[in-house]
């Protein structure tokens, strides 16, 4: 059953928190609360940091302290994850270092339970592995790919200095409609988070908005689809969707930012963009580190059927 939080709260942010996006670390904080409704109480400013009102994309410091207003939660789901995506979880696992472990993430599948999820990829590892790990990153549930957790405490706050630092590199693979012209093509556009009626999250361009880069190059065009590599000079939310929509080619499969027409021709049963390579310092060794996901066979399927 659900039930009310007795009272506003604040929380303040830790040294592992430090750097983290002020929905994100709301997201961790409010277990059981839709995101829908998570964006809401941002978009209404009734979350406040060190008494100032904030954008979901608003970046917190160590030693912040955050308002959290009382919300309706729903009781977290007793027991273990179920079998099924426990195993799901476990056979993704492409390695374990130490304090870290990194997973090629299925598309589908939350990074965390909530917004009517119960269960997702760290429920699972800390049945599996222990209590004490958290994510460094997230993926959208629709996105596939590497995703990297660790123990929290200095493991945890390492790795998310790591992935903030000059020489990490994301890269993705995406499939996108149309032919691409050119070579390779940078995207830089002011982006900001908003909240649909409902509650739903959408980014748009807006002058008020973060820079947001991507780089764009194509690996392999076919007369009605092209397969590219973005390479992330920023991290925004939905940035690589936004962008490729912004130059006419939307993300196969994206049902936001896409184009319903030509999905329902091709029926890729799937948002068609992968995390598939991650560079960065690795936060214990200091020695550079590259893993990476194979892509999915049904991008490859798609890709011959658009000759």
């Amino acid at each position: 059953m659900p039930h009310k939080s007795p009272k506003v709260r604040y929380h303040e942010v830790s040294a592992a928190e430090d750097g983290q996006r002020i929905d994100n670390l709301l997201l961790g904080q409010l277990k059981g609360v839709p995101r829908s409704d998570v964006y809401r109480l941002l978009s209404s400013g009734q979350v406040r940091r060190n008494g100032g009102r904030v954008k979901p994309s608003t970046r917190v410091e160590r030693g912040d302290q955050v308002r959290i207003p009382p919300v309706r939660t729903a009781e977290r789901p007793s027991g273990p994850p179920p079998d099924r995506l426990t195993n799901q979880v476990r056979e993704s696992i492409i390695d374990v270092d130490g304090d870290f472990i990194v997973l090629d993430k299925p598309e589908g599948v939350a990074v965390h339970g909530g917004s009517g999820v119960p269960f997702g990829v760290i429920e699972c590892l800390r049945h599996t592995h222990g209590e004490d790990y958290d994510l460094v990153h997230r993926l959208d549930r629709d996105t596939s790919g590497v995703l990297v957790c660790a123990r929290r405490g200095e493991p945890l706050r390492r790795a998310r200095q790591a992935l903030n630092g000059e020489k990490t590199e994301k890269l993705y693979q995406v499939l996108v409609h149309g032919r691409w012209k050119g070579g390779p093509r940078t995207v830089e556009e002011a982006l900001d988070v908003h909240a649909r009626s409902g509650g739903e999250r959408t980014v748009r361009p807006d002058a008020d908005g973060k820079l947001s880069v991507t780089h764009f190059d194509a690996l392999d065009r076919r007369r009605t689809i092209s397969l590219l590599e973005a390479r992330l000079g920023t991290g925004r939310t939905h940035q690589i969707r936004v962008h490729a929509a912004s130059q006419g080619h939307p993300v196969v499969g994206d049902l936001r930012y896409g184009d319903a027409g030509r999905d329902q021709a091709l029926a890729p049963g799937r948002l068609c963009l992968h995390a598939w390579r991650l560079r960065l310092v690795h936060p214990q060794a200091g020695r550079l580190l590259e893993v990476s996901a194979s892509v999915p066979d049904r991008f490859m399927e798609l890709l011959a059927a658009g000759e």
